[in-house]
């Protein structure tokens, strides 16, 4: 159980990490790089945003257990 625990919060961690990014391109245009679609970008933002609901489900759903 800790393991699993432990590779969701890994796994949101680097979810929150990308979405730190992308925030910066939506704020400030660009940030090391530029997506060159705003599609592209939230389509971008809305999968790590399921990415980390997924791990935040996970977590609680191994804590219920």
């Amino acid at each position: 159980m800790n393991k699993r625990i432990l590779a969701y919060l890994c796994l949101m961690g680097t979810s929150v990490a990308l979405l730190w990014h992308f925030s910066n391109i939506w704020i400030y245009g660009s940030h090391y790089i530029g997506e060159p679609s705003r599609i592209v970008l939230s389509l971008e933002t809305v999968l790590l945003v399921g990415i980390f609901g997924f791990g935040v489900f996970m977590i609680i759903k191994d804590m219920e257990v």
